[in-house]
């Protein structure tokens, strides 16, 4: 069986100053959609590897839209966030799973 799941690292809500910030940052026009371009210069700057942040993409954008919606790029953000934890949270990128504890409402 599979060791049971690491705990997940301490949470910003959704509404949190940070992740709105940043929002604004990639759509200071508040047109609602990140295109893939601005998404990725931006997720560019945390560090991460090209095909670790193509999943985050794949798994932000799951009907494949081309652009990020602002639940969208929260989520991308706590993917980046969960992924710079360390190894133990790469499972999900391997395995495209989301941990309920990732998902949260707006």
């Amino acid at each position: 069986t599979d060791p049971p799941p690491p705990p997940p690292p301490p949470q910003l809500s959704a509404g949190h100053p940070v992740y709105e910030t940043y929002y604004k940052q990639v759509d200071p026009s508040c047109s609602g959609r990140i295109g893939a371009s601005d998404a990725a210069l931006f997720l560019k700057k945390s560090g991460l590897a090209d095909p670790v942040l193509g999943k985050i993409w794949d798994l932000a954008d799951p009907e494949g839209k081309g652009f990020l919606d602002k639940q969208g790029f929260f989520l991308a953000l706590r993917l980046v966030a969960c992924a710079q934890s360390g190894h133990e949270y790469l499972s999900w990128i391997r395995f495209s799973v989301i941990p309920p504890w990732l998902k949260f409402a707006f």
